[in-house]
């Protein structure tokens, strides 16, 4: 702004000092009905100078009371961008104390004077969701939803859809989760929330053809993938074993890769599930293969 300010004044200069010196002024004429008014150049670029002055101090003078504390800029609901960087700041604070009711007010409260009105309002709904306030997240959600532009709404469609497994919208989320893995199959956010959904709608299928991705993006730790296969495993079986096909369990079965055909925990599933479905002969070939295993184990 100071580069900017000096350049002015040299053009300024210019144009006063050289007339000046090439000792021919010029002249401005103005005629405004019967009425004609004569000046030197100089004169004219001198009042031009003061006019512009006097706009800025009037700008300066009106920007400070309606971005101020004062009775005007309250009642007009105006707030400034440094007032909104400051209770975005003092927001991110709250959060950290876990004060998520204060956070997602002041979110609010930014948006008015913020550079990025949708911004403040994702920050907002994403703090009600974590604090289970979910009615006000759907309308934190509203209001960015009005603001939101192209570049935004990938961020937009994740806070969304966390608003939905938590209202329970399965329906709703599932169109949105499988919309963005067609978009985006390798973005981490977006597997966990289909991790998410999967599991909580019980899809555990949908989860086994999901764990490839996971394992190569390192969307969790190795540990718990593991143990998210080990569980999605044990729900198919128990699925399965409720199929009006008695016989869907054992075709499933076949068809799995040998790492999970000798997992000793599913193993163990099958033969229960096999029992109860009356297929004795299928569960005694489990159980003494489990016996091999564990004697192989002790050795």
């Amino acid at each position: 702004m100071f580069r900017i300010l000096i350049i002015f004044l040299v053009l300024v200069g210019g144009f006063i000092l050289g007339p000046l010196l090439e000792g021919n002024q010029g002249s401005a004429v103005f005629e405004i009905a019967n009425y004609r008014i004569s000046m030197s150049f100089s004169a004219f670029f001198i009042l031009q100078l003061i006019g512009l002055l006097c706009l800025y101090i009037l700008y300066k003078i009106l920007t400070k009371i309606f971005n101020s504390k004062t009775f005007i800029g309250s009642w007009l609901g105006l707030s400034s961008p440094k007032k909104s960087f400051k209770r975005i700041e003092q927001a991110q604070f709250y959060l950290l104390e876990g004060n998520y009711h204060q956070a997602a007010k002041l979110f609010m409260k930014s948006a008015k004077g913020a550079q990025n009105t949708t911004l403040s309002y994702l920050l907002a709904a994403q703090t009600q969701i974590d604090d289970d306030q979910l009615i006000a997240a759907n309308e934190s959600l509203e209001h960015a939803a009005k603001h939101c532009q192209p570049n935004e709404l990938f961020a937009f469609q994740l806070v969304q859809i966390r608003l939905q497994l938590k209202n329970h919208e399965y329906d709703k989320a599932k169109i949105s989760i499988e919309k963005l893995l067609n978009e985006k199959p390798r973005n981490i956010e977006v597997l966990k929330l289909a991790d998410q959904l999967y599991y909580e709608i019980e899809d555990y299928q949908a989860v086994i053809d999901l764990l490839p991705t996971l394992y190569k993006t390192k969307a969790y730790s190795d540990s718990q993938l593991d143990q998210f296969k080990q569980a999605a495993y044990i729900g198919r079986i128990k699925q399965l074993s409720t199929d009006i096909d008695p016989l869907a369990l054992i075709k499933w079965w076949k068809q799995q890769p040998k790492a999970i055909v000798n997992n000793l925990a599913n193993q163990k599933a099958m033969v229960n599930y096999l029992t109860q479905l009356g297929q004795t002969a299928e569960a005694e070939e489990l159980n003494k293969n489990i016996m091999r295993l564990t004697q192989k184990e002790r050795t």
